[in-house]
């Protein structure tokens, strides 16, 4: 993909703690409001969090403060444990974060290896175990990093949750057809002021980043073949026509649609 970035609202969706084993990467731009951390278990992994550039190794650990913009390129024989982490789990070391974060890049190898257990531990923790031993585990890992790792200054982001919930509102509501008058009117601005802020926080305008949401849900739906020919996935993801649609998706991927989906429509 081009620039620009995506709310990923599925995470903030999900269960309020999640610990996986991975070893695809998310190479378009976009962040969420959880915390997430990688453990990386084996390979290289590079990639940009916070606006700045990571190469990270085997024993590395990489952090990803809520709302932070984050990517990681697709690297061969790369894997990593992910921990999602959400409010739910935060309360005892949120302090800690109001006022600074945690590295993008934690590379200790010696020291994170005291922490790879505590880790295996979340990974392996029952869905029906106690929430108060899923925090525990939690605790002693963000206990041990702070102890450790010197706190960093976080750019603070007035209107954040704004546009966080902005983003969430086009998120549910792509295939209708959004304008810059009923989002405003729906989040109470003034249309000129909310169409500097987006632009401010996103990069893009608000119909083109709405046309860039669309273009990814074609392509997910497309490549899941959910509905229809290619077309109707078009028209039923918001679009009014072919020509709307490959216009918005030139200014987003390189290759044709063809190739993007390796498969003929």
């Amino acid at each position: 993909m081009k620039n620009s970035f995506i709310y990923e609202a599925f995470h903030d969706r999900e269960k309020a703690l999640r610990c996986f084993y991975s070893k695809d990467a998310t190479p378009s731009p976009h962040f969420h409001r959880c915390i997430e951390m990688l453990y990386i278990t084996r390979g290289k992994a590079e990639g940009v969090v916070d606006g700045r550039n990571i190469f990270a190794e085997k024993d590395d650990i990489v952090f990803a403060r809520k709302c932070a913009v984050h990517s990681y390129l697709p690297c061969p024989h790369y894997g990593k444990l992910v921990l999602i982490v959400k409010e739910a789990y935060e309360d005892d070391f949120a302090p800690y974060l109001e006022t600074g974060t945690l590295p993008p890049l934690m590379s200790d190898k010696a020291f994170n290896r005291t922490l790879f257990s505590d880790f295996l531990r979340l990974y392996r923790v029952r869905e029906s175990e106690s929430f108060l031993v899923k925090k525990g585990l939690i605790n002693i890992i963000f206990g041990k990093l702070f102890s450790h790792y010197p706190r960093e200054k976080a750019t603070p982001s007035p209107n954040l949750s704004t546009i966080v919930s902005v983003l969430g509102y086009i998120d549910d509501h792509f295939e209708e057809q959004i304008t810059l008058d009923s989002i405003a009117a729906e989040f109470g601005y003034n249309k000129y002021y909310f169409s500097r802020l987006f632009n401010t926080y996103i990069g893009d305008s608000l119909n083109g980043y709405i046309n860039m949401v669309r273009v990814n849900n074609v392509i997910a739906r497309a490549k899941k073949k959910e509905s229809g020919n290619l077309s109707q996935i078009i028209f039923d993801c918001g679009f009014d026509s072919m020509t709307t649609f490959y216009r918005n998706y030139s200014r987003f991927y390189d290759k044709p649609p063809t190739e993007i989906l390796r498969t003929e429509f």
